[in-house]
Formats: C-alpha cells, structure tokens, sequence
C-alpha cells in the first residue's frame, strides 16, 4: 500500500489491484491504524528535521475504539520500541485489556461529576 500526501494534504492512495481510494474507503479499524502509522511518521519525520525528539506520547482513547486484538498486540509492539526516554500516557476506559501491559497506572473515579485518583 502507498499513501502520499501533497502540499495541500490531499492524500493519494494506492494498493495492489485497486488503483485509487480514499481515506473514507477504509473502514473505521483500517482509518485508526493510518492515522497511528502517520503519528509515528511524523514523530521520527521531526525527530530527523530538527534533531529532537519529544519525550511525550500521549494516547487518548486509542485502544478504546476501532484497533481489533491484532492492531492492539501491534500498537504495543510499537510502544515497547520507544524506549525508556520516552514518557507515554494511555487514557483509557478499557483498562480490562491494557492490565499489566505498562510499568504503573494512574486509576481515576468519578464521584459526584468530579474525577478523582483511586488509591
């Protein structure tokens, strides 16, 4: 599969026996692995322009939607390549599958439409 985007950020893709399709083509699981793939991307793309990284990663409710179980082994996959100097935040609703997967969790409550730490 080919994506390209042009100065414009219109994107093109190309796949094998299918010659031009769209972003909205994909189905919704399909869509989130592009869009993590292109945060990956432009982090190292950043990282190679400027000579620095940034040593935050934030995931808001990334593993609480579209990823299927292989897109979720993947994207750990990935998160455990990032090394030590990077600090990654997973916020979660579905703390049932990511249990266990990180060195320390932050357990928030609500109680009385306030947001709380458990302790």
């Amino acid at each position: 599969m080919s994506f390209d985007l042009d100065e414009s950020f219109q994107e093109t893709i190309r796949s094998r026996f299918r010659d031009d399709f769209t972003y909205e083509s994909f189905s919704e699981g399909e869509k989130q692995r592009i869009d993590l793939s292109l945060l990956f991307t432009w982090r190292q793309i950043a990282k190679m322009k400027n000579s620095v990284s940034t040593n935050l990663l934030i995931l808001d409710e990334t593993f609480d939607s579209s990823l299927d179980h292989d897109g979720v082994e993947n994207l750990l996959k990935i998160l455990n390549t990032l090394g030590e100097d990077t600090n990654t935040f997973i916020i979660s609703h579905k703390g049932d599958i990511l249990d266990g997967k990180f060195d320390a969790k932050l357990e928030f409550v609500k109680e009385r439409n306030f947001s709380k730490m458990k302790v």
